[in-house]
């Protein structure tokens, strides 16, 4: 198969089928004499594969890896699960994140909406500061945010 039927099958672009064999994550192709790459069709299941990674949060680095595994034959159990185990701790860890992101945004939306100084920006100063407790506590203080 030629780059730009790789590319349409796969639901990517022909620059990112570029990328992915120049990263390793797929296999190099072969060139025809007229200087074409030519791919085995295994290579648009590859690809697919590779961004439902990327849609589950892999990121490429870490699809590298377990490319690099699989192609050892190396790959053992405790690998995978390992690798599964940080992922989730990754995971875990960005749900806390962004939970504490929305207490954030949810104080800052219940806050009234008026100031007097713009240097004194309670949502600035919110942000600035990234913290519920100081938000609310600065919230307690100044009972004004900017809209």
């Amino acid at each position: 198969m030629q780059i730009g039927q790789v590319a349409a099958q796969a639901g990517v672009s022909v620059q990112t089928v570029r990328l992915y064999e120049r990263l390793g994550l797929i296999a190099q192709a072969v060139r025809r004499p007229s200087g074409y790459r030519e791919y085995p069709a295994t290579v648009v299941q590859r690809i697919q594969a590779i961004k439902q990674g990327q849609a589950l949060g892999f990121t490429l680095k870490e699809i590298h890896r377990v490319v690099q595994l699989a192609a050892q034959h190396q790959a053992s159990p405790d690998q995978l699960r390992s690798f599964a185990l940080r992922k989730i701790a990754w995971i875990d860890a960005t749900v806390q994140r962004l939970q504490h992101i929305r207490q954030v945004l949810v104080a800052l939306s219940n806050q009234p909406t008026t100031w007097n100084d713009p240097d004194e920006c309670p949502i600035i100063v919110a942000l600035a500061t990234f913290g519920t407790a100081a938000l609310e506590q600065y919230s307690e203080e100044t009972k004004d945010v900017c809209v």
